[in-house]
C-alpha cells in the first residue's frame, strides 16, 4: 500500500460520485444566507410586524451579499492575487455559481460587485421604510465582503463567519422587518450562527489529502475545533431553552444531534475517506437547515400561543 500526497485537483472531473456531491454542498451553501432569512422573518412575525415584500427583499439582499463574498473570495484567493486556499483540496476546482458555466472565472470580479449593487438597490426600499438607520448592518455586511479574504488569510475566517451569518444576519433581518433592534434576535442567532460556522470549517479547514491505494484519504484535520463548535452550538440551545429565550417547540433542534454524531463519528480518526468528508459536510449542512426550520417554526407557533 503506498502513502503518496495527492494532486485532488487532476482527479476530481473524472469522479462523478464526488463531483456529484461537491455540486450538491454547493447549492446547499446559500443555506447560510437563507436560514437567517427564514429565522429573523419568524421572529419578526412573533413579534408583530411581518409582511412578504420586505421578507422577499431581506432574502433577496442576504442572498446577493453571500453571493458576492463568494465571488469576490474566488477572485481574489484562486484566480488572481492568492492561493493561499483549501479548495486546492477536496474543492479542487470549486468556483461561485455560474462561474465556469455563464460567467468566465475573470469576471467574478465584477459579478462581486453587481452583486453588491443589487443589495443597494433592494436595500433603497428599507431606506424609504425605516430612514438612515438602515445603512448601518448594509455597510457592515458590505465591508465584510470586501475585506472576507485577508481577514481569512490572517486566520478569522470563522469568526467573521459566525459573526456575519448569526448576530449581523438575524438582527440586521429583524430590525428592517420590524424597525427595532431585538434581543430575541440576538440570543436566537448564537445558535444559527455556530452551526453555519461548522459548515463553513469542514468546508474550508487546512488538512492534507493523500492516496492510500485506490482511497483517498483526508488526514491532520483539527478536529477539536469542530467538537467545540458543535459543543456549543447545542449548549446555546439547551441555555436559550433554560431561560425561556426560545419557544418551547424550539427544543426539537437538539434533534440534529443525531447528524452531529454521525458528523464526528467520520471525522474521530486521523484518518477519513475523502467520499466520507465530503458527507459529514452535507450532514452539517442539514443541521443547519433543520435547526433553523425548528427554531423558525417555534417562533411562529408561540405567535398564535399554540405552544
Amino acid at each position: 500500500m503506498t502513502d503518496t500526497t495527492y494532486n485532488y485537483s487532476q482527479h476530481l472531473p473524472g469522479d462523478s460520485e464526488k463531483a456529484r456531491a461537491i455540486l450538491f454542498i454547493k447549492f446547499m451553501l446559500f443555506s447560510a444566507s437563507l436560514v437567517p432569512s427564514a429565522v429573523a422573518g419568524a421572529v419578526a412575525y412573533n413579534e408583530g410586524s411581518f409582511s412578504w415584500l420586505p421578507f422577499i427583499l431581506l432574502a433577496f439582499i442576504l442572498f446577493f451579499g453571500q453571493a458576492a463574498g463568494d465571488y469576490l473570495y474566488y477572485y481574489f484567493t484562486h484566480f488572481h492575487t492568492d492561493s493561499r486556499d483549501s479548495h486546492t483540496k477536496i474543492f479542487a476546482g470549486w468556483k461561485p455559481l455560474l462561474v465556469g458555466s455563464v460567467l468566465q472565472p475573470k469576471h467574478s470580479l465584477p459579478a462581486g460587485i453587481f452583486c453588491m449593487g443589487l443589495d443597494v438597490i433592494f436595500g433603497v426600499y428599507f431606506i424609504f421604510q425605516l430612514g438612515w438607520t438602515a445603512v448601518y448592518p448594509a455597510i457592515a455586511g458590505g465591508l465584510i465582503a470586501v475585506f472576507f479574504t485577508p481577514l481569512m488569510l490572517k486566520g478569522f475566517k470563522e469568526i467573521v463567519i459566525f459573526i456575519t451569518f448569526g448576530p449581523l444576519c438575524i438582527i440586521s433581518g429583524v430590525f428592517v422587518l420590524t424597525g427595532e433592534f431585538s434581543m430575541t434576535a440576538l440570543y436566537t442567532s448564537l445558535p444559527i450562527g455556530f452551526f453555519v460556522t461548522i459548515v463553513a470549517y469542514l468546508k474550508g479547514a487546512k488538512f492534507d489529502v493523500v492516496k492510500e491505494g485506490d482511497t483517498e484519504i483526508v488526514m491532520n484535520l483539527r478536529r477539536n475545533i469542530i467538537y467545540m463548535l458543535t459543543g456549543l452550538a447545542y449548549l446555546s440551545i439547551l441555555v436559550l431553552q433554560f431561560l425561556n429565550l426560545l419557544p418551547p417547540f424550539g427544543m426539537t433542534a437538539i434533534s440534529t444531534v443525531y447528524l452531529s454524531y454521525l458528523i464526528i463519528k467520520i471525522i474521530k480518526n486521523n484518518k477519513s475517506k475523502v467520499t466520507d468528508y465530503l458527507n459529514a459536510v452535507i450532514y452539517s449542512l442539514a443541521s443547519l437547515i433543520i435547526t433553523g426550520i425548528l427554531i423558525s417554526i417555534s417562533f411562529i407557533l408561540s405567535k398564535g400561543n399554540i405552544l
